[in-house]
């Protein structure tokens, strides 16, 4: 029965340590800093456009949209889009 607990023990630690290390985004926070710099939307503003992007987006392409290195005309046209709309959807929910 201790070998059962121990291995459970194990198997946690290890979705803990892959879920808090690989899972989480590491550019969710830096996007509403950023959001917040603007000064032109609340905090609860930002964070609703900042789930809405990184729903739509990967981590890596959301530092692309950040660092303003998206060169593909077809892409940028696409996060433009997704910037207004998710803003849309979100003064619409405060």
């Amino acid at each position: 029965m201790s070998k059962i607990l121990v291995w459970i023990a194990v198997v946690m630690l290890a979705i803990y340590v892959v879920k808090s290390q690989y899972l989480t985004s590491k550019t969710y926070q830096p996007f509403i800093d950023g959001c917040m710099a603007s000064g032109s939307a609340s905090a609860q503003q930002c964070e609703c456009l900042s789930k809405y992007m990184h729903k739509r987006y990967s981590d890596i392409e959301m530092q692309s949209i950040m660092d303003n290195a998206i060169s593909d005309t077809l892409m940028q046209k696409q996060v433009a889009r997704d910037v207004r709309l998710g803003s849309a959807s979100c003064a619409a929910e405060s």
